[in-house]
């Protein structure tokens, strides 16, 4: 289906989902949100989907997250503390009962709401312009949704540090890569391939065998660690009598592989 604000397209498994509002920032109003809960209604549903690639349109920013001109909540809408949504209820996968797993390539500032995207990321890449921060106390706005939602990524001490300077200091790709934020560094120009290229690996291994492991991963978060792990046993148990009927391991050859 045609959308707005993002581009979608679907080849040999992999979803390339493209946030194009350069002008803003790739920011996100309404209509991207309501694009996005669509979006991950349609990659749920559709079999021939197997990984997702998230990147954004040419400019200075992968998102500055908010559009703070338009804002994201319908016209009108009351204002009541107890009746807001959280956007990150419609932007983000797992959010929306996605266990396809995404890959996030990021390129130039990714800033405050965009941590939506990058919390709910299997992968995350970066080009060497990229920078990472949350400008919300500059502005007098409590940081919490972003930064709880980082700490299954990022140490607590990086996160402090994020978030209480503000505007004041950006985390580097080289400091995303030494805090874990991302897993890999590459130049401008072979971002967006290297997410593809890493997409389609993902995209050829069985997808219950994925979405099986994204989904016992991410559930684990939820409960202590005793919990997480005496239920870890169950998804093997419905998963694997699907994934490895399809596998016949007599027959397969090593793979070339690359050392990270």
């Amino acid at each position: 289906m045609p959308y707005e604000t993002i581009l979608v397209e679907v080849a040999d498994g992999v979803a390339t989902v493209t946030l194009n509002r350069p002008r803003q920032m790739n920011s996100f109003n309404r209509v991207m949100a309501q694009e996005f809960r669509q979006l991950w209604e349609s990659v749920r549903e559709d079999p021939e989907i197997r990984a997702i690639v998230l990147r954004s349109a040419g400019g200075r920013a992968f998102s500055t997250g908010v559009d703070v001109k338009e804002g994201w909540r319908a016209p009108g809408a009351r204002e009541m503390p107890f009746e807001m949504d959280d956007p990150g209820e419609w932007l983000g996968p797992k959010s929306n009962k996605v266990w396809k797993p995404m890959i996030v390539a990021v390129s130039g500032m990714a800033a405050g709401g965009a941590f939506y995207w990058l919390n709910e990321a299997d992968i995350i890449i970066c080009s060497e312009d990229a920078t990472f921060f949350d400008p919300h106390v500059t502005f007098g706005m409590v940081s919490a949704v972003e930064p709880v939602g980082a700490m299954a990524r990022i140490p607590l001490s990086e996160i402090q540090r994020m978030v209480l300077l503000g505007n004041h200091e950006r985390i580097s790709a080289q400091t995303a890569l030494r805090i874990s934020l991302v897993t890999e560094i590459t130049s401008s120009d072979d971002l967006w391939a290297r997410a593809a290229e890493l997409a389609g690996l993902i995209a050829d291994k069985h997808p219950v065998a994925i979405q099986g492991t994204v989904r016992a991963i991410w559930e684990s978060q939820g409960v202590p660690r005793t919990i997480a792990v005496a239920n870890a046993l169950k998804y093997t148990q419905i998963g694997n009598p699907i994934s490895t009927a399809a596998i016949d391991r007599s027959s397969m050859t090593t793979p070339d592989w690359s050392l990270r």
